[in-house]
């Protein structure tokens, strides 16, 4: 791993992630052990871009296990091992190259001596979705292997992380990254022996229960959609008024294992709950726009703070947009999955910026004296802040238009729908 380059990216992408989303919620960060070996579980529904938030997230240097395909170029497998990224092959980059691992668990075993953290994702695969799938055996021959390494002369551990997402693709979404309480490795794995199955099975057991526990897990793909409309838009109705996000996470995780309970009540819920979300989707509206313009009546606020925000936001628009474009054309044109959608443009998007950001700072530094030229491009850095802030008042203005055009019949039918849905979470939270 080469510390510079490390260091660098975990500073871009920081700096992207904290631009993206509205809120990143990290949750007992202090439990993750320091200065000690440790293996990092992470649930897998994002890319390369979960790897990434864990990173920024994590005190201390993380190295990282991805598959084995992205390492067939040897120039892009040196700037990976640069990256701290290291390869593991599964049997879909053929059987041949399953014996390359034993040279991937040796590095593992060697980082981990030196009380260094790997992280990796023991599912095996990328899929989009809010469910933890079974998890492969990998982790515990790594394990197995790094106290047969240690001998008695130190303990492992594993710190399971989940990263429970609101929307990963769309800009001012949530997230929520969790740790969990470490697991002892040599509480379950004896390095004096090989390892068996039984064993390998309890260790694996054990990580499943540490993301599940920080994680919300939806066991039926049916019922994602369900659980993450209410989330997103009424979790007050399950949280209540509490402020503490320990809290807050605790309330919403019962919720979801109601659902997974399939409590007898669910089906009315989530009934009435569709039939609300069928009628957003006919309007072309969010939840949040019914409640801020129909309900609350708060619409001239939006449009002053509209008109107040645009000329600011002209630098940022002329020269921010590009590299955006860019990266999201990028994205779209490559991407064949959805789950890599986010990863291509968000680090794409990063390094562009990066980039046309040191182009114009040299040119500015150039035409004008340094000073000047720092301060010219942090106003153009706001001005692009400001502009983004503007496209989110700019589409609750499209969404007020769209309410203004429904006639009464059709509001009123919306406002009624919403308020069985709102009826249906409190009598199913009850219940």
């Amino acid at each position: 791993m080469n510390r510079f380059i490390y260091y660098f990216l975990r500073s871009i992408f920081h700096l992207t992630a904290q631009i993206f989303y509205r809120r990143v919620i990290i949750l007992n960060e202090d439990k993750i052990p320091k200065n000690k070996p440790l293996l990092i579980a992470i649930n897998h529904s994002n890319a390369f871009w979960d790897g990434v938030l864990v990173g920024m997230y994590v005190n201390r240097p993380v190295w990282f296990l991805a598959r084995g395909d992205v390492f067939k170029k040897p120039s892009v497998a040196k700037i990976l091992n640069m990256m701290g990224i290291a390869p593991v092959y599964r049997m879909q980059e053929g059987y041949a190259n399953i014996g390359k691992n034993k040279e991937t668990f040796t590095k593992c075993h060697q980082i981990l001596s030196k009380n260094q953290a790997i992280a990796l994702f023991p599912e095996g695969n990328c899929e989009r979705e809010s469910k933890l799938r079974p998890l492969k055996k990998g982790a515990a021959r790594i394990a197995h292997g790094a106290l047969e390494t240690f001998g008695n002369h130190s303990d492992l551990y594993v710190t399971c992380a989940a990263l429970n997402y609101d929307e990963p693709d769309n800009l001012n979404s949530e997230i929520l990254i969790n740790f969990s309480h470490p697991i002892k490795v040599n509480d379950y794995l004896d390095a004096s022996k090989a390892l068996d199955a039984r064993e390998a099975m309890q260790f694996t057991a054990a990580m499943e229960k540490g993301i599940d526990s920080v994680m919300f897990n939806i066991h039926d793909r049916h019922q994602h959609a369900f659980f993450h409309f209410v989330k997103r838009n009424f979790a007050d109705l399950v949280t209540g008024k509490s402020k503490n996000e320990h809290s807050l996470f605790e309330k919403m995780k019962l919720f979801s294992e109601k659902i997974n309970a399939a409590h007898p009540s669910t089906d009315a819920c989530k009934h009435a709950v569709n039939a609300y979300r069928n009628e957003l989707s006919k309007a072309g509206v969010r939840e949040k726009y019914v409640q801020q313009f129909l309900i609350q009546g708060r619409f001239i606020s939006t449009y002053l703070i509209c008109l107040l925000l645009f000329i600011p936001s002209i630098p940022g628009l002329l020269f921010n947009s590009w590299p955006y474009y860019l990266s999201n054309r990028l994205a779209k044109k490559t991407v064949k999955k959805q789950e890599f959608f986010t990863s291509i443009n968000l680090g794409a998007a990063g390094l562009l910026y990066f980039i046309w950001y040191l182009i114009i700072a040299i040119v500015f530094t150039f035409m004008l004296s340094l000073l000047k030229a720092f301060m010219l491009v942090m106003a153009i850095h706001f001005s692009g802040v400001i502009c983004l802030h503007l496209a989110t008042y700019f589409r609750a203005i499209k969404a007020h238009v769209k309410l203004s055009k429904l006639n009464h019949k059709h509001r009123e039918h919306l406002l009624k729908t919403r308020e069985n849905c709102v009826a249906a979470i409190k009598n199913y939270i009850a219940a």
